[in-house]
């Protein structure tokens, strides 16, 4: 994949640089809020699917993606979180091993997670890590496919600056990994005699990398 030819790839190169701008941040800094509600945008690369025959393979373009993150202050360097995002996207079929198409259709990926995130010192910059557990939603279209719910996880870590005291940004990378199984049917269509499945999953983990930037609202 050719994250260069992608809309969204320099925000994903520029994420390492701001990082390493803020080492120069001043030990201690702004307070933790009891709430944060952060509004977020970004892009989404990854995500592919295919089959335990070797037949098929199905692979979600990349787009932009929404979401929304509740923070709790927990302590002075850590807060509980709520996380929220939905990918629409596109997924393109694909025979193998020819690699020729076979079609598209239309993927909402939704994912609901909760978890914690640890916050270190800055003055208006503070890096921290998050790490969450949840739910994936896969919703494709033709509407005749059975949507999928399946266990993840996602590790991220970026930059909370705060240049009030009721705003900031939030800049992160997260990783999200969802838990598929080796034998797993998706896409699946319920039919009046049998129920017919797109693929049978031969990938444990179907992995995706989000590069977002949020509003945050301080309470």
């Amino acid at each position: 994949m050719e994250f260069a030819s992608r809309p969204g790839a320099l925000a994903l190169m520029l994420l390492p640089l701001l990082l390493a701008a803020g080492t120069a941040a001043a030990q201690g800094g702004f307070d933790l809020p009891r709430v944060s509600l952060t509004p977020l945008g970004g892009y989404t690369f990854g995500g592919r699917f295919e089959d335990r025959t070797g037949d098929l393979e199905v692979e979600a373009d990349d787009t932009a993606h929404v979401g929304l993150i509740l923070n709790f202050r927990e302590s002075a360097r850590t807060q509980w979180e709520v996380f929220y995002a939905l990918q629409r996207t596109e997924a393109d079929v694909s025979e193998l091993p020819s690699g020729a198409g076979i079609g598209t259709m239309d993927l909402d990926i939704q994912y609901l997670q909760a978890g914690g995130t640890y916050v270190a010192d800055g003055l208006t910059a503070r890096p921290f890590l998050a790490a969450t557990v949840g739910v994936t939603r896969f919703d494709p279209d033709p509407l005749r496919f059975e949507s999928e719910n399946f266990f993840s996880f996602g590790i991220g870590a970026g930059w909370q600056l705060q240049p009030t005291d009721r705003l900031g940004l939030r800049l992160e990378g997260r990783l999200m990994g969802t838990f598929l199984g080796s034998d797993t049917a998706l896409f699946c269509e319920t039919g009046p005699e049998e129920n017919v499945c797109a693929l049978v999953s031969d990938s444990e983990i179907y992995w995706q990398l989000q590069t977002s930037l949020g509003i945050v609202f301080r309470f």
